[in-house]
């Protein structure tokens, strides 16, 4: 995928889409919002490596929805719309099939869907080395740990994938289900390998290494920090809960403390780690365009399930009505999901045809060619 998009506008679009996709289970509102991303993946997808990976991905997870949208038909036996019935001695699935599992099974279902997609084309648009330069100071530890953990599935069915190609370019034949199994050795081999690989890089480049030495006193005094805003913390989240209908001021003001002393402690974690950048990003209009759409979107998202959660509820099991509602007016700014394909360029077109040589590449007789055209 192309990256034609700013690191932070294109986190602020993930964000964005993903607010409303939580938010609700109705089957309309999470087809429009998949009927956005598909958009985005028509206009963006490139045969390259990473996506054929990807693509793998969305292919078996395809598969697992249609297999939990059966799961939930078969074992949730409640509803008034009754559309098939299975005998009642079959352990488990028997009994009435309704409209109710059904429909509840393919809003989840278009839901995880829709997610997974999300997360596909965000990792399309955002390689590991930008996700580290956006992680902060104090979690680059995770931050590596969460970038391997996303390229690793894709990476993992490509090598799977050339290794299946090339057992049959041997003429090995894949009938049983046993003939896979020279697969397996290959696939890990080269996971072992890249893991080997990536580690000698990091540790090659420092990776870790630049962190400014501190006091053994300070070190304490962040620890006992860190123990104290979580303490402080949890304790105003116990006592916000448990006197949920007379709150006490007190809990409030512990809630502020704990974030509070959270935060100066991580500020302060973050600033012992140096990083040195070698590229610099640069913010187009595009860029823009797209942030002030996901914020939009994102504040709709919020404002409807703060004001009206009526729209955003979906349940189709009694008292509730098993048809969704569809709202015009948040339906359509789930549409802005689908910015991203509006906003980006068209791909660079690579003539196949060599240029002529022009006068000025033409060398005269008894000059080596190779060097003039090198120069020029």
């Amino acid at each position: 995928m192309r990256q034609v998009f700013h690191p932070v506008a294109w986190l602020a679009w993930l964000v964005g889409v993903m607010t409303p996709v939580l938010l609700t289970r109705n089957p309309l509102y999470q087809g429009v919002v998949l009927a956005a991303l598909l958009l985005n993946l028509w206009a963006w997808q490139e045969e390259t490596p990473s996506w054929v990976g990807w693509r793998a991905v969305l292919r078996l997870a395809g598969w697992l929805v249609l297999f939990s949208v059966g799961v939930n038909v078969l074992t949730v036996h409640y509803g008034e719309h009754v559309w098939a019935t299975l005998p009642r001695e079959w352990p488990l699935i028997g009994g009435p099939l309704t409209l109710e599992a059904l429909m509840f099974g393919v809003g989840s279902a278009l839901s995880l869907l829709s997610l997974l997609l999300l997360f596909a084309l965000f990792n399309l648009g955002m390689p590991p080395s930008r996700w580290l330069r956006l992680v902060p100071g104090f979690l680059f530890q995770a931050g590596v740990v969460t970038s391997i953990a996303v390229t690793f599935v894709p990476a993992t069915v490509q090598a799977a994938r050339d290794t299946y190609d090339a057992q049959r370019l041997r003429g090995h034949r894949f009938r049983r289900l046993t003939d896979y199994a020279p697969l397996f050795a290959p696939v890990l081999v080269d996971s072992l390998e890249r893991s080997v690989q990536l580690a000698e890089s990091m540790a090659a480049r420092g990776f870790g290494a630049n962190l400014a030495p501190i006091s053994e006193r300070r070190h304490v005094a962040m620890q006992a920090g860190i123990w104290l805003g979580l303490v402080s913390l949890l304790v105003g989240l116990f006592a916000r809960t448990y006197w949920a209908a007379a709150p006490l001021p007190w809990g409030n003001a512990l809630i502020v403390v704990g974030v509070g002393l959270l935060t100066c402690v991580f500020w302060l974690q973050g600033r012992r780690v140096r990083r040195t950048r070698y590229r610099r990003w640069y913010w187009r209009p595009r860029d823009t365009l797209l942030l002030l759409g996901s914020l939009v979107l994102f504040g709709v998202s919020l404002g409807v399930r703060l004001l009206a959660p009526q729209v955003w509820l979906y349940y189709p099991y009694p008292p509730y009505d098993v048809w969704p509602t569809f709202a015009p007016v948040p339906g359509l700014f789930l549409l802005l999901a689908g910015l991203p394909a509006l906003l980006a360029p068209p791909p660079p077109v690579e003539s196949s045809r060599a240029p002529s040589p022009g006068p000025q590449q033409i060398a005269p007789p008894g000059e080596n060619t190779a060097s003039r055209s090198t120069l020029t």
